[in-house]
């Protein structure tokens, strides 16, 4: 599964590509560090679910 979210009629200037494999303690961490330092305007966060076990993109589901 593969999440894009970026903003509707936004100009991307950057694709950030976050690989999600068994991080269900990190993932959280890693996408608010993202989300604080990245602008709002311009940037797509694209997130690749490697097939992972654990239950990491559930988090992403739920909270983002």
């Amino acid at each position: 599964m593969t999440l894009v979210m970026p903003k509707t009629g936004a100009n991307i200037l950057l694709s950030l590509v976050v690989p999600v494999y068994n991080v269900e303690k990190y993932i959280e961490a890693c996408l608010d560090s993202v989300f604080r330092q990245l602008p709002e305007d311009g940037v797509e966060i694209i997130l690749v679910d490697d097939g992972s076990p654990d239950g990491s993109m559930g988090i992403v589901r739920d909270k983002y």
